[in-house]
């Protein structure tokens, strides 16, 4: 963002292909990590303010402080919560020589081993999506705990999208984004990814700001500015369906050709994922008070407090995002895929000495309460009158000030009551109601490691390089319990560990143009998923029948070892 910062401080082209090669060697190192999915940047707003990049991004497109600063407050660099004369982007044309317009994609190579898997006679290529040619197969090879498969192939993990943003008048911000939701092995589908307008300081106060559209929750770390995420997102806490194989939702394996279909175990009304912006009704609210500048790696000093308070619709603006894994085998059951509930998010931070992403630390609580039910004959929708709830507490840290060492993470506990629970009618028939709930727990820890090794890489925008590490645990705190299903799931059905490791280096920023080289690893264990995917959508053997049984002979753990390589490109 910005005009023409050089890739080396002396901007010599000896010096620039040194840190290029340097790079590339760091993948090496690193095992030929990364991708990022919807961590978009928008060299708009580097247009409109002639600002570097780097006066809001310490790695394209984690946000720095002040870029977190900035979007908190409307898009604005203002400190009142109204535009003034250098914010407004419409408020003098003839300082306008463009629209504000951006567009962002990115491309990757990549490939997929999987363990625990029965290898199929005939398997679909990457990009080939007629899975009608490849017969049914069960992870763990219908009761083999051998068994593996490989592909690789080309993805695009952003595809394409046009953005725009910023201020329409001094108090009300927006933010307009169609494209094709990530990633895309095969045929994309255009989409509204996010689509909003804010009225800023409602009532003369920062206390008050209230977006209106497809937007995001404010969950604990932003998803769109996450450095990785091997399939839409790098955190299991984001993208976990109850009753799907994990390794099916985030593992990679369109790659392997296992993504044709799959079919749960059973179904969960609570379906809601952090991962996705959603329409939404969303309050927000922050204060400022005098210890945001320390720069410390520790502070006591209070310098942001914000509250954040979503209403969603089960039924959105655009449809529900989060869906149903399988919208025909819910439909061949009469389960609804959505239906007149709604719910709740809150988000509630304080920081200190900084916003908490490159200096200080942050600390938050959060908490999502729904309301949604699913019928278990499914001639009707059901009466959205049962409540599932979540609470979470999340941390960032900086033990390395100025975004040299960022550690941040999130915890989370899951009650789905038995009232939002159906047996997979599609392997069981109608009519399995659950007698009991479910819970879990989840977790995350992620650190970003932006070393300049004595002045080799730059500490922050073009030519610097960010190394990433995440962890994601999930376990199972209580299965549900079918009716009319003689053998029950083991309690450690769809438990999940993995760790991943990626590398991140900005390759070139401008006031027009921002790419980036990433690369990433990531492993997972799936426990208990033996066979609980199938490619081609078919009743599974040895994982349910008709007649109203779970195999237990089945269940092995699952593993997958995913690796993407590519170019990120926004201008």
């Amino acid at each position: 963002m910005g005009p023409g910062v050089p890739l080396s401080p002396s901007g010599g082209d000896g010096v620039t292909r040194w840190k290029f090669w340097a790079f590339l060697l760091t993948l090496a190192l690193v095992l030929v990590p990364g991708v990022t999915d919807l961590a978009w940047g928008y060299a708009g707003f580097s247009r409109s303010y002639n600002l570097p990049c780097e006066f809001c991004h310490i790695q394209w497109p984690k946000l720095s402080d002040q870029g977190e600063f900035f979007r908190d407050r409307g898009f604005m660099l203002s400190t009142t919560g109204r535009g003034n004369g250098l914010d407004l982007m419409f408020a003098r044309p003839e300082g306008q020589s463009y629209f504000p317009i951006g567009f962002h994609m990115s491309m990757a190579y990549g490939g997929a081993a999987v363990e625990g898997i029965g290898i199929p006679s005939d398997r679909l290529e990457v990009g080939n999506s007629d899975i009608s040619k490849i017969p049914a197969l069960s992870l763990g090879g219908n009761g083999s705990s051998g068994g593996g498969t490989w592909g690789n192939g080309a993805v695009a993990p952003t595809p394409w999208t046009l953005l725009s943003g910023g201020l329409l008048s001094p108090a009300i911000s927006f933010w307009v984004e169609p494209g094709l939701r990530a990633p895309v092995t095969e045929s994309p589908t255009l989409d509204i990814v996010a689509l909003w307008v804010r009225f800023d300081t409602l009532f003369g106060t920062s206390l008050f700001n209230l977006y209106a559209g497809v937007t995001g929750q404010d969950t604990p770390f932003s998803n769109r500015r996450a450095l990785t995420g091997t399939d839409e997102t790098p955190y299991v806490m984001y993208d976990y369906m109850p009753g799907t194989a994990e390794v099916v939702t985030n593992s990679g394996l369109p790659f392997a050709g296992f993504g044709a279909a799959s079919l749960p175990a059973y179904y969960d009304a609570d379906r809601f994922q952090m991962k996705n912006d959603h329409t939404a009704l969303r309050y927000f609210g922050y204060l400022f008070e005098n210890g945001c500048g320390s720069e410390a790696s520790l502070s006591f000093d209070p310098c942001e407090t914000r509250l954040s308070v979503s209403f969603m619709p089960n039924a959105g603006l655009y449809g529900n995002p989060d869906g149903f894994t399988t919208a025909s085998g819910a439909a061949a059951g009469g389960i609804p895929p959505s239906n007149n509930g709604f719910s709740f998010f809150v988000h509630l931070t304080q920081s200190f000495g900084g916003w908490g992403a490159t200096n200080g630390e942050r600390i938050g609580l959060f908490s999502l309460v729904g309301q949604s039910a699913l019928s278990a004959v499914g001639t009707a929708e059901a009466s959205p009158d049962a409540l599932y709830t979540r609470e979470g507490v999340d941390l960032s840290i900086n033990p390395l000030p100025d975004g040299e060492l960022n550690i941040f993470g999130a915890w989370e506990i899951v009650n789905d009551p038995a009232q939002a629970l159906v047996a997979d009618p599609a392997i069981f028939g109608s009519n399995h109601p659950a007698l009991s709930g479910l819970s879990y727990t989840t977790w995350f820890l992620e650190g970003d490691w932006q070393p300049s090794f004595h002045g080799f890489f730059e500490s922050e925008g073009a030519g610097s390089d960010m190394i990433i590490l995440t962890y994601n645990q999930l376990r199972m705190l209580g299965q549900p319990v079918f009716a009319g299903v003689a053998q029950q799931l083991p309690g450690n059905f769809d438990d999940v560990i993995s760790f991943g490791i990626a590398d991140r280096y900005w390759l070139y920023g401008s006031s027009r143009t921002s790419i980036s080289l990433f690369a990433e690893w990531q492993w997972m264990e799936n426990d208990g998923v033996g066979s609980a995917v199938t490619q081609g959508g078919t009743r599974l053997e040895g994982f349910g029948t008709a007649s109203g049984t779970f195999s237990n002979s089945g269940f092995y753990n699952v593993t997958s070892s995913v690796f993407l390589a590519g170019v990120d490109f926004s201008y």
